[in-house]
């Protein structure tokens, strides 16, 4: 907190990913982003900024679950388009594992209901 009781933009930024987090939305967002790429043939993939327009992601929460996911090796850069360039994104054998176990425990969950 600054000397005005206001907190800084660190300690915002951490409140609203603690809160995204928490909520389940940025679980939802990568399932939403996964499922995009998994409809991409094989060796293609969309740009950070295609992904928000497709899915109605906001580019803001597009670039962090990109992040985990590419840390999670579940999603790889294929390559690169435009200038200034602008990394491809596309599914890994591992993220099309993982989507489908995903798919598989919520469909389970809907015949339960």
């Amino acid at each position: 907190m600054t000397a005005l009781m206001q907190p800084t933009g660190n300690e915002v930024s951490r409140e609203g990913l603690d809160d995204v987090r928490r909520s389940g939305r940025a679980a939802h967002q990568q399932v939403r982003i996964m499922a995009a790429l998994y409809w991409c043939a094989k060796g293609e993939g969309w740009t950070r900024q295609e992904l928000a327009e497709l899915p109605g992601i906001p580019l803001s929460s597009v670039c962090p679950r990109c992040h985990e996911l590419l840390a999670l090796q579940l999603i790889d850069v294929i390559g690169t388009v435009g200038k200034p360039a602008r990394q491809v994104l596309g599914i890994t054998d591992k993220g099309i594992d993982w989507l489908m176990t995903v798919m598989s425990v919520d469909q389970e969950g809907q015949d339960d209901a």
